[in-house]
């Protein structure tokens, strides 16, 4: 009697176990929505966290919406139809006011060129003075052309600037109606030819000018889905740390997101330093994050989309940035 009481409470055991074990594997995902980019820069990371498996380790139900520029993002993502977006440079001056926070440097650009026609005898930045320039005001080009010019004595005044939307720059540069345009890749495909040439970029300047992409969130969301920010940041750093390692396979994750060719996303590889958190956890223990922002807001206060700077610990995360780095 006694053995078959023993085997009844062994079975009743197992079956209890079993369905705590069912339970807790039932525990459902916490639904996020994030916006990001279609460039390389910009889906990288969510594109290997999605398909690495980054999001479900962190019990996460990942939405991917993707956008064509930052403003857009962030605009989305104050009407709260999205919890976090990726942005580029030019969009970080939306967020200066504080209502929206970054979570996470994405990595630093060195994709910005100034090139022109050779056929032009342009062949250094101070040939520009008198000529006919382009690029998309607010942007990254804007802000390297105002450094190059910068750092050749001149100014905006010494040339004859068009502003041009970034999808019609290479266009205007081919039919002959501008000297010279200030871009970005990947929208110099048509000028990798032997009729044009660079002048500067970015590279050129880094003493001047640093670019800085992030992943952002509202205040308001930080404030009241902290575990929930906290695993969206973890699953886009081992994304991050991922994408360092195994750059191939990153390139396959984003023509499988964006449906991109791979060859043109090759190209694409070599326009930013990407970082792994191994970068960040450097960057915040020596305080290159700070200057990172700090030389990105100063470029905003001179193309004068700002008014004035702020310490740029007003819109970082950063105390939270640094516990999450250490759960990694």
């Amino acid at each position: 009697m006694k053995k078959i009481i023993y085997t009844l409470f062994i079975m009743i055991s197992i079956i209890s176990c079993s369905n705590k074990e069912e339970k807790e594997d039932k525990v459902p995902k916490t639904k996020i929505r994030i916006g990001y980019l279609y460039e390389f820069a910009g889906s990288s990371a969510v594109a290997i966290a999605k398909e690495k498996g980054f999001f479900e380790e962190e019990n996460l139900d990942a939405e991917l919406h993707e956008f064509f520029n930052g403003h857009a993002a962030i605009l989305s993502m104050i009407s709260e139809e999205i919890d976090f977006a990726y942005i580029g440079h030019a969009a970080h001056n939306l967020i200066i006011d504080g209502k929206a926070q970054i979570l996470i440097p994405n990595g630093i650009s060195k994709g910005e060129k100034i090139i022109t026609a050779k056929y032009n005898n342009i062949n250094t930045i101070s040939d520009l003075k008198g000529k006919t320039v382009a690029t998309h005001f607010g942007t990254s080009g804007e802000a390297m052309l105002l450094a190059a010019l910068e750092n050749e004595g001149l100014t905006k005044k010494d040339i004859n600037l068009l502003n041009i939307n970034i999808t019609n720059l290479e266009n205007a540069l081919i039919n002959k109606e501008v000297d010279a345009i200030s871009t970005w890749e990947p929208y110099t495909t048509n000028l990798n030819t032997n009729d044009y040439k660079m002048l500067a970029d970015i590279t050129n300047y880094s003493d001047r000018i640093i670019l800085t992409s992030s992943f952002v969130s509202t205040l308001e969301y930080i404030n009241t889905h902290r575990e929930t920010v906290s695993k969206f940041s973890r699953a886009i750093l081992k994304a991050m740390d991922y994408r360092k390692d195994h750059i191939d396979e990153a390139v396959k994750f984003v023509s499988k997101l964006n449906g991109n060719s791979m060859e043109a996303i090759k190209e694409e590889i070599d326009t930013g330093i990407w970082f792994s958190s191994s970068d960040i956890s450097n960057a915040c223990e020596s305080g290159d994050i700070l200057k990172w922002y700090e030389t990105q807001q100063k470029v905003f206060w001179h193309s004068e989309l700002i008014d004035e700077n702020v310490p740029v610990t007003n819109y970082i995360q950063l105390e939270l940035l640094k516990s999450i780095l250490n759960t990694l």
